[in-house]
C-alpha cells in the first residue's frame, strides 16, 4: 500500500477517534458560557433565549444546569429548561439522578427528575420511578408524577403501581393513575376502573369514564348505567363508554340502557363484542346516528351545542371588533340588525333561558379585562335567570363603532379604545381561577391540590378575534397553557366563532378540551 494512502488512513483514524472528545468539549465549553451569562442576566426574555442555547448540547453538566433553572421563579424560564430536557433522552445524562432516587429525601426534587424522565421518555428510568413512588413515605406530588410519566413514557411497569396509584388516598393521584391505564390500555387494571366509577370526585369518575371506554370491562356496565342516572355532564361520558363497551347506542336514555342490559344479561353466555367487531361498529356509528340515541337532545345549549352539565360558565367576548357587521347576511336575517354582538347576545339571553333548576351558572364577558356576572355560580331559578338577563342586555363591546368615532373627534382618552382589546389567555384562566397579571408561584410539577376543589366543569367561550392583548398571544402558547391547567381540572371547553378571525385556534381549543367547535359565520 503506498505510504501517502496509510498516511491518509492515519489521520481519519485520528480524526475519528477525536471527534466524540471535541464533541464533549464543545458541550462543556457551551454550559460555561452558559453559567456566566445566566449569573449577571436578570431580564426573563434573555434568560429564556439563554436556557435555549443547550439544546443540543446534552451532557451532564448541561443537565446539571437545567435543573437548576427548573428552581427559577419565572414560569416561562421554568418552561423552557424542561423543554430542553425533554430533549436529553441518554440515560447516562440521568444517571446522577436517577441512582437511588427512592433514597431522595428531597421529594420536590424526585418529583421534578421524575417528570423530567417522564417528559424525555425514557423508558429505562421506569424502574427508577417505580421504586421512588412505592415507596412507604413517597409523597402526593412523587406519585402523582409517577402516574403522569408512565403514561408519557407508554410503559406500565412491572410492579402493581398503576394498581395502587388507583385506590391512593389523594384524588389528582387516582386521577392521574386513571389516565394512565387508559393511555396504556392497561386492561389488567379492568376492575379498579370500575370500582373508581364510584369515586366522591366527580373528576376521578371522568377519568374512570374515558378508562372503562379503553379496557371495556363487562363489570363496568351497570356503573355507567347507574352514574348516567344522575344528572351533570359525565352522562354523556358514560354514554359513549357505554357504547365502547357493548357497542350498542341507546344515547342518553338510562332506563333504556337498564332494560337492554338486563334482558343481555339474562342470556346464556352473552359477552361483550372484541375490540375487532367494535371496531365494525364504530365505523357505521355515525351513519345510524339518527336512530339511536342522538335523538335525546338536552334542551340546555348555547349556539347549538348541548349539554348535559349542571355547572356552566358563558364566557362572552365584548371587544370592540363585535360591534361589527357579519357578512353573511342570509345566515342572520331574524336578528334586529347585523351586529355580531347583536346576534351573540340573543344566543346568550336563549341559552339562559333553556337553563333548567339543577344548573349552576355564571357569565364572564371579557375584551382587555374580564368582567364577571357573579364571581361564582349560583342556580338557574327564576330570580337569577332574569338577573343575568338584565346584565347580559347592558352589555355592549367595549372600543366599537362609536368609540372609534370619538377616537377620531379627538377625543381618544373617553373612547377608551384600550379597554376593547382581546386578552383571550386572561378570560380562558379565569375558569381555573388564575389571573395571568397575578399568577401563582410557579411551580415545574403540574399538581395542583385546588382543582378538585372547583365545581365548574363545562365552559363555552365564544370570540370573533385574534388574541391581541396580554401575557400571553401567541395562539400555539395559549393553547399549551390551558392544555397544562385542564389536565387536572378536566373541563371540557366548547368555542364558539364569529366573523373573519382564523378558526383553527378555536378549532384545536375544543379538540384538545374536549369541546365541540362551532363556527356561526362571517
Amino acid at each position: 500500500m503506498p505510504v501517502t494512502l496509510l498516511r491518509c488512513l492515519f489521520a481519519l483514524l485520528i480524526l475519528f477517534a477525536s471527534a466524540p472528545a471535541q464533541d464533549e468539549a464543545a458541550k462543556l465549553d457551551a454550559v460555561k458560557e452558559f453559567t456566566k451569562y445566566v449569573k449577571k442576566t436578570k431580564d426573563e426574555p434573555l434568560l429564556v433565549e439563554a436556557v435555549l442555547t443547550l439544546k443540543g448540547q446534552e451532557c451532564v453538566a448541561a443537565a446539571e444546569e437545567l435543573f437548576k433553572m427548573l428552581k427559577h421563579p419565572s414560569a416561562l424560564v421554568q418552561q423552557a429548561a424542561l423543554g430542553v430536557l425533554e430533549t436529553y433522552t441518554s440515560e447516562a445524562t440521568y444517571a446522577p439522578w436517577l441512582t437511588d432516587l427512592q433514597k431522595n429525601k428531597d421529594h420536590d426534587l424526585v418529583a421534578t427528575v421524575i417528570k423530567v424522565v417522564g417528559r424525555a421518555r425514557l423508558k429505562s428510568a421506569v424502574p427508577a420511578i417505580e421504586a421512588a413512588a412505592n415507596e412507604p413515605k413517597a409523597n402526593v406530588v412523587v406519585k402523582y408524577e409517577a402516574a403522569r410519566a408512565l403514561r408519557s413514557i407508554g410503559d406500565a411497569g412491572s410492579t402493581p403501581l398503576l394498581g395502587n396509584l388507583i385506590v391512593d388516598k389523594e384524588a389528582q393521584v387516582r386521577m392521574a393513575a386513571l389516565d394512565a391505564v387508559a393511555a396504556l390500555r392497561a386492561k389488567a387494571h379492568a376492575e379498579a376502573v370500575t370500582k373508581a366509577l364510584d369515586d366522591p370526585e366527580w373528576q376521578v369518575q371522568s377519568a374512570a369514564v374515558k378508562a372503562a371506554a379503553v379496557v371495556r370491562p363487562q363489570s363496568a356496565v351497570q356503573p355507567l348505567i347507574d352514574l348516567m342516572k344522575k344528572t351533570g355532564r359525565l352522562q354523556e361520558d358514560c354514554a359513549d363508554a357505554l357504547f365502547r363497551i357493548t357497542a350498542l347506542d341507546f344515547g342518553l336514555d338510562p332506563e333504556r340502557w337498564q332494560t337492554q342490559w338486563n334482558n343481555l344479561m339474562s342470556i346464556p353466555g352473552w359477552r361483550i363484542p372484541t375490540d375487532e367487531e367494535l371496531k365494525k361498529k364504530e365505523e357505521g356509528r355515525k351513519k345510524y346516528d339518527a336512530l339511536y340515541g342522538k335523538k335525546q337532545v338536552p334542551t340546555k345549549a348555547f349556539a347549538g351545542i348541548p349539554t348535559t352539565s349542571t355547572n356552566v360558565l358563558f364566557i362572552i367576548d365584548v371587544s370592540g371588533s363585535m360591534d361589527d357587521l357579519v357578512v353573511e347576511v342570509e345566515k342572520f336575517q331574524e336578528y334586529k340588525d347585523r351586529k355580531r354582538f347583536t346576534i351573540v347576545q340573543k344566543m346568550l339571553l336563549d341559552a339562559i333561558d333553556g337553563l333548567d333548576a339543577n344548573t349552576n351558572f355564571d357569565i364572564l364577558s371579557f375584551a382587555t379585562d374580564t368582567k364577571p356576572w357573579k364571581g361564582r355560580l349560583v342556580p338557574a331559578n327564576v330570580v337569577n335567570k332574569d338577573a343575568a338577563k338584565g346584565w347580559a342586555r347592558g352589555l355592549k363591546p367595549i372600543g366599537g363603532t362609536e368609540d372609534q368615532y370619538t377616537a377620531l373627534s379627538g377625543l381618544g382618552g373617553s373612547a377608551n379604545l384600550e379597554a376593547g382589546k382581546t386578552n383571550t389567555l386572561k378570560a380562558l384562566l379565569y375558569a381555573f381561577g388564575i389571573d395571568p397579571d397575578n399568577p401563582p408561584k410557579a411551580v415545574v410539577t403540574g399538581f395542583d391540590k385546588e382543582a378538585i376543589k372547583r365545581p365548574l366543569d363545562t365552559v363555552y367561550f365564544l370570540s370573533d378575534g385574534r388574541p391581541s392583548v396580554g401575557k400571553l398571544i401567541d395562539t400555539a402558547e395559549i393553547l399549551k397553557e390551558v392544555t397544562k391547567h385542564n389536565e387536572v381540572y378536566r373541563m371540557v371547553i366548547h368555542t364558539i366563532a364569529i366573523g373573519d378571525f382564523q378558526k383553527e385556534f378555536l378549532q384545536q381549543l375544543a379538540s384538545q378540551n374536549g369541546g365541540v367547535f362551532v363556527d356561526l359565520g362571517r
